[in-house]
């Protein structure tokens, strides 16, 4: 697991907490960050999701068999497994970038800058009560295991019936300009996994409410 983890955005920067040190951590936010307030979009990463997931989607074009009487041929897999890859590890790379560009650069932040990370997450755009509880663990976790399992089940059914779809030959299905999409499934998982653990973050936010995280002030004060 990461040893600093993202808590949000304060300003022009991106705040981290070590989870080793208990540290509050600042560094320079990448430009595809940008998440002003708990209920808005995130402007920057959002499109690039959208560039992603579109240029899938036109990879499935190669998968009409135009030139062979509507009918898919084997020569598709290598395409098909490629616009999956891209999107897979496209979108792994872009979260990378916008969460953790500034990281190894990382500085001390203040009381004030980590309470401004918390409070405009996302995470709390479906909860009314900004506190970190188990009730909120609880629902993360759920969410999490039926994206685990829908990850599961795609690459142990969905992935191969198309491919073996392909091998066979079989008459062209307009399902599979969406095939490609299959893509985004692992790649939520390992966001939530090892990129922005929603559970790993509310912990984060408990040592905070219960006055256990180091901010820059108290490293100065000891300093003198």
């Amino acid at each position: 697991m990461r040893k600093i983890i993202f808590i949000g955005q304060s300003g022009d920067k991106a705040v981290y907490y070590n989870t080793r040190t208990k540290e509050a951590l600042l560094a320079d936010k990448s430009a595809l960050l940008n998440t002003e307030g708990a209920r808005r979009s995130n402007r920057g990463i959002a499109p690039l999701i959208a560039i992603f997931s579109l240029l899938g989607l036109l990879g499935g074009f190669v998968a009409i068999p135009i030139f062979s009487g509507f009918r898919y041929n084997s020569a598709m897999v290598p395409v098909f497994i490629l616009c999956l890859s891209f999107i897979l590890f496209g979108f792994i790379w872009m979260m990378e970038v916008a969460l953790y560009k500034g990281v190894k650069r990382a500085r001390g932040a203040t009381k004030q800058e980590f309470k401004e990370a918390v409070y405009s997450n996302l995470f709390w755009e479906n909860f009314s009560e900004k506190k970190a509880t188990f009730a909120k663990m609880l629902a993360f976790m759920i969410v999490m295991l039926l994206i685990f399992m829908t990850t599961i089940v795609i690459f142990a059914a969905a992935i191969p019936g198309t491919i073996d779809s392909f091998n066979k030959q079989e008459a062209f299905d307009i399902q599979i300009f969406f095939s490609p999409l299959a893509g985004l499934f692992p790649a939520v998982s390992y966001l939530l996994l090892f990129q922005n653990n929603p559970i790993r973050w509310l912990l984060a936010v408990r040592k905070y409410e219960q006055g256990k995280v180091i901010f820059a002030e108290e490293n100065e004060n000891k300093d003198k």
